[in-house]
């Protein structure tokens, strides 16, 4: 598989975003067009595309400089997308630019600190830290599970299906917290795509198809292919917390302004308070005065 061919693979046979991600960020995280978002990826970009009608400028940020120049090419006509060559604990980006940044699995091959100094350092406050995952679910009888059991008969150590963060290393990360969401998620092939799909799972880890790897592959695919499709059944999950939480200036002003004026709302009510308990007085007085007379 030639340069040109593998990154056209990762770009068009990655597994996608499902549209209910894009809603859940524009309802629930208010992502809007003022927003500019920070795509950090190695090899996807899956949500550069899907994001970048919907917001003011997406900023990709891939280690890899090959497909940094793909999809500078790719999105060429996209003015609102920007493609940079860097690394997440480095970005060289300016300080206090970004809205909004969204991370994929890359998040497992760098230390936690050292990505989350450097993404307080370019996010604006109370700056909404996204990481997205895809997992194949092992559903039985289906050519998913099918398919998990071919990869973990050929490829069991190789690291080929991602697996989800550990809490811990969540927590380290997320230091106000965060929360969790999941989404379903389909792709579909056809046997030339399918078969592209694992070579270049395999070519992004430098490996090759073992022997008749491919003959089992697609006897799989006919076993469950339907109208010359099969599909494999995803869970997409979300990770989301605030960067830079810090209570607006505003607030802060009203904060201040209330803590003054309470006093002075107090001494009123103590006033008013007084001025009534003193015509209560006068007026048992005048009534003791007349009963007298």
């Amino acid at each position: 598989m030639n340069e040109v061919t593998f990154y056209e693979n990762i770009f068009e046979l990655s597994p996608q975003y499902p549209l209910t991600v894009l809603e859940f960020l524009k309802t629930e995280l208010q992502l809007g067009k003022k927003y500019v978002v920070m795509d950090v990826h190695t090899l996807n970009g899956q949500l550069s595309k899907l994001l970048h009608k919907h917001v003011h400028l997406v900023c990709s940020v891939s280690s890899d400089p090959q497909y940094h120049v793909y999809l500078k090419d790719k999105l060429k006509d996209a003015p609102n997308f920007l493609s940079l060559n860097a690394i997440p604990i480095l970005t060289n980006v300016e300080e206090d630019s970004i809205d909004c940044l969204c991370i994929d699995e890359t998040f497992s091959q760098y230390d936690v600190l050292r990505m989350g100094i450097e993404f307080e350092r370019i996010l604006r406050l109370n700056s909404y830290v996204l990481l997205l995952q895809n997992k194949l679910l092992d559903i039985p009888k289906t050519f998913t599970s099918a398919y998990l059991a071919f990869m973990n008969k050929k490829h069991k150590d190789d690291g080929l299906l991602a697996s989800l963060p550990k809490q811990e290393r969540l927590k380290a990360f997320y230091n106000n917290g965060f929360a969790e969401q999941k989404f379903k998620n389909q792709q579909w092939f056809n046997w030339p795509m399918l078969e592209q799909y694992y070579q270049m799972a395999l070519e992004k880890e430098n490996l090759s198809a073992g022997s008749n790897a491919l003959a089992e592959l697609k006897q799989l695919f006919e076993a469950f292919e339907k109208d010359g499709q099969v599909h494999l059944e995803y869970q997409t999950y979300l990770y989301y917390g605030l960067f830079n939480h810090s209570v607006p200036e505003i607030s802060l002003r009203k904060s201040i302004f209330f803590n003054i004026l309470r006093p002075v709302a107090f001494a009123f009510y103590v006033l008013v308070k007084a001025n009534i308990y003193f015509w209560k007085a006068l007026y048992k007085i005048k009534e003791q005065f007349v009963s007298r007379s």
